[in-house]
């Protein structure tokens, strides 16, 4: 999908209520005709993928043909028109910037009684959105009504009270972006170098914690500052690899979501709280609540496809991680089948990275309950996906996959080949993430030992330095994780090792 025309990838991601809008729209300027752009937007529409050579079979006229991409570009344009226009009517989250533009044109007409009860109104949605800066504009507005004297009928608007509400306004917006610059840091650190946490990092890491305005939560002012202080700690703890302190925030984090008045404006909130609980209970191996909590997301109703979509990001990785943790095969096959129709459904808005790796879970859970053929011609599609433009890290998990694959499928004298070239990639891997290396290591330790009991013991070893590996728990890092802690608990793992060496 991620190659398909702009113009049909566009006609997929809409919804149902913004197909019937735009459909509306057209009948009421072409009064019920069907103009030759509605039939194009119907065909693609009934369209599993895109052709051009199936649509100008439908479409035969040359001139049609000659015309077409003027046509597309018409028709593109128009369905994000009647995208503006919809949301104007249909959406939850209101671009309140669109309202103050309204109210600027009523004053521009001089229609001020019908401008200050607009403007009255839309404070008070803005307050209980807390759109901030909409509000800082917004009082400006009412500051030019009492210089006209709307507001001489109403002493608790006066301008010294106004700009007491703007004071404490602009305290808020600065609590809140002091907050998010140091959440925006500490993500970029994290993920310094494709997931990498040098000692430098780490050190720049722990000196934002200590940031003074980071450290008393009750004086935060709004609900937003008070999750992304919440976010803030919760990724801290994830970054410097204290997982129980992560699940703690997590735990926190997603609590502050359900228990309080959240704006409008964020429903993603409720996505993001289970994304990072889900994870944390994986880390720190604490699953008292997770299948409830899997379930809770996964029936979610949204009406925004982009939250949609990271909700089934959440849903589909971790569930395929939780169930292949617990060696459940009936949920595997469950949750392979519902990230394989996701990965088609919401194609347009992910991104090619996580396709990749939810793509390489799905390869390894198929390993998992021994589909070998299934797990082999994913093995082979991911091989021929990934490409100079493709992070690193991604073909490294899947030549884990592919080895161990190989062995169930007793390939051994292919495997010989396979070993080695999977320790030179991850050698000559620049950007080496601390669970490659840790591959690295054990990869070159386990070629080196003579005998089932000196392997075994090799294992232990692994298995209790990896209890203590600090790394960046991404979807990716996780799923590598368990992978090779899976390979290191095999019964055959001597004979893999000897048998490919």
């Amino acid at each position: 999908m991620e190659h398909q025309d702009e113009l049909f990838r566009l006609i997929k991601s809409l919804s149902k209520s913004e197909k019937k809008f735009f459909s509306q729209y057209v009948n009421l300027y072409e009064k019920g005709s069907s103009p030759l752009y509605l039939q194009v937007f119907n065909f693609l529409n009934d369209e599993a993928d895109y052709s051009e050579e199936r649509l100008f079979k439908k479409f035969r006229d040359k001139t049609f043909q000659k015309n077409y991409p003027v046509t597309k570009h018409y028709l593109k344009n128009l369905i994000i028109k009647t995208l503006r226009h919809g949301d104007l009517t249909v959406r939850d989250d209101r671009d309140l910037t669109v309202y103050v533009l309204d109210i600027k044109r009523m004053m521009a007409k001089g229609l001020m009684p019908m401008a200050k009860r607009m403007i009255e109104k839309l404070k008070q949605e803005a307050a209980d959105d807390e759109k901030l800066l909409d509000m800082i504009q917004l009082i400006a507005m009412q500051r030019g009504l009492i210089s006209m004297g709307y507001y001489r009928q109403e002493p608790e608007i006066t301008l010294d009270i106004l700009d007491e509400e703007e004071d404490l306004l602009l305290d808020k917006v600065k609590q809140l972006r002091q907050i998010m610059n140091c959440s925006i840091k500490l993500y970029a650190l994290m993920h310094h170098e494709g997931g990498t946490l040098p000692a430098e990092a780490i050190l720049q890491i722990e000196e934002l914690g200590k940031k003074s305005f980071l450290q008393n939560y009750d004086k935060l002012l709004t609900a937003k500052a008070k999750h992304t202080f919440l976010q803030f700690w919760t990724l801290y703890h994830c970054a410097l690899g204290d997982y129980k302190k992560y699940y703690a925030y997590a735990c926190q984090k997603l609590e502050f979501v359900e228990r309080e008045k959240i704006p409008n404006t964020v429903s993603n909130w409720l996505i993001v709280g289970h994304n990072h609980y889900l994870a944390a209970s994986l880390l720190a191996r604490n699953f008292s609540e997770f299948e409830t909590r899997l379930a809770y997301i996964e029936g979610m109703q949204l009406k925004s496809t982009f939250h949609d979509a990271d909700r089934f990001q959440t849903v589909s990785m971790f569930s395929l991680l939780y169930y292949i943790y617990h060696y459940n095969d009936v949920q595997i096959r469950k949750y392979i089948a519902y990230s394989e129709q996701g990965l088609v459904n919401f194609a347009p808005f992910m991104h090619k990275s996580f396709s990749y790796t939810l793509r390489t879970t799905i390869a390894y859970a198929y390993l998992r309950i021994n589909e070998l053929d299934a797990c082999l011609k994913e093995v082979n599609e991911l091989l021929a996906l990934t490409s100079a433009e493709t992070r690193r890290d991604y073909v490294g998990h899947v030549k884990i996959i592919n080895l161990m694959l190989r062995y169930k499928m007793r390939e051994h004298a292919y495997l010989s080949y396979l070993i080695k070239n999977t320790y030179r990639f991850f050698v000559s891997y620049l950007y080496t993430t601390p669970v490659h290396q840790f591959v690295i290591a054990y990869l070159k330790d386990a070629m080196k030992t003579k005998g089932r009991q000196q392997l075994q013991e090799l294992n232990v070893r692994y298995l209790t330095m990896l209890k203590d590996l600090r790394y960046n728990p991404g979807e990716g890092d996780m799923a590598l994780v368990m992978m090779i802690e899976d390979f290191m608990t095999m019964d055959t793992s001597f004979d893999f090792i000897k048998k490919s060496a």
